[in-house]
């Protein structure tokens, strides 16, 4: 599974967390998703906002950790000063650069404004991801969209959706409500499940933000994620890491060991509770098989101090 954190925004002004202080696991990578790169004069050359932070951020990585790299975020328009062909070729040398010199293994496409206002953003993502698969094949791309950017992301995913390998979606930017559960999460998936012809591209969004309580809490994120991992979802990424360092990256470590789990091996620990008398769930929470379907249980015990 793709376990991701966005990392180096500064949400709030907070700085860098110290990376080699964030959970890892033998088993499963976490993807620092650096954010942001831009182009500051929209003729795609694109730099990080503050290129000593991701040097600074590169030099800490350690052990199972992969560094991406994310484009544009929140605050910052999609919009091209030059024609297409030559946004995207200088977008292509830009980013190559940055890649190589970063040791980075993977690119996140982050736009949210101006995709309304200003034309031809799925099709310059679309030549630019061929362009960079071509170049290395083994390059990750993900897609960041919400529900106001989604027909741009889907259209986007028209045309290059097989050198897409996830989407990260905002589920806090649908689910805004720290009391929305477990079973809303999972049915916004199957939602999206239905749109993308599955679940195998789609993670879930965590938000760890410990003043602007925004979408489900840890709690309930986990027990969907432990249903829509028993119907092969791609994986979670939590916004952010910069946050999340206030309570001991509970929310990473948490999606690291799910993600590490055999399928179903929740489902068994709470037939065999069950089974024994009732006892309290185990700390991992999650979903239980009953009959023909499935539902969510509660995840008490594994709420983040940051998320409430």
């Amino acid at each position: 599974m793709f376990i991701g954190a966005y990392v180096g925004a500064r949400p709030l002004g907070r700085p860098l967390p110290p990376l080699g202080e964030v959970p890892q696991s033998a088993q499963v990578p976490l993807f620092l998703i650096y954010s942001f790169a831009r182009d500051a004069a929209k003729d795609g050359r694109f730099e990080f906002y503050d290129p000593w932070q991701l040097e600074t951020a590169v030099r800490q990585q350690c052990g199972n950790q992969r560094g991406m790299l994310s484009l544009a975020g929140a605050g910052f328009s999609w919009g091209s000063a030059v024609g297409l062909d030559e946004w995207v070729a200088n977008a292509l040398d830009s980013l190559q650069r940055m890649l190589d010199k970063y040791g980075l293994v993977g690119l996140d496409i982050n736009y949210e404004e101006g995709l309304d206002e200003r034309g031809g953003f799925a099709e310059a993502m679309a030549a630019l991801i061929a362009q960079l698969k071509a170049w290395r094949a083994s390059l990750l791309v993900t897609i960041s969209p919400y529900c106001a950017t989604w027909p741009h992301y889907r259209q986007l995913l028209q045309l290059a959706g097989a050198s897409i390998d996830f989407v990260n979606w905002q589920l806090y930017a649908e689910l805004e409500s720290p009391d929305a559960t477990a079973e809303e999460a999972v049915a916004v998936y199957e939602r999206l499940a239905r749109e993308v012809g599955g679940y195998s591209k789609l993670t879930l969004g965590v938000n760890t933000e410990p003043k602007d309580l925004r979408g489900p809490r840890l709690g309930a994120c986990l027990a969907a994620l432990h249903v829509l991992k028993g119907r092969g979802i791609g994986g979670a990424f939590v916004w952010a890491l910069d946050n999340s360092c206030g309570c001991g990256f509970q929310a990473e470590s948490a999606l690291l060991r799910i993600a590490g789990e055999p399928t179903g091996v929740h489902a068994q620990q709470q037939q065999g509770q069950a089974a024994g008398g009732g006892a309290q769930q185990a700390a991992t929470g999650g979903a239980a098989a009953s009959g023909g379907g499935q539902h969510v249980a509660s995840y008490s015990g594994s709420t983040c101090c940051c998320i409430g």
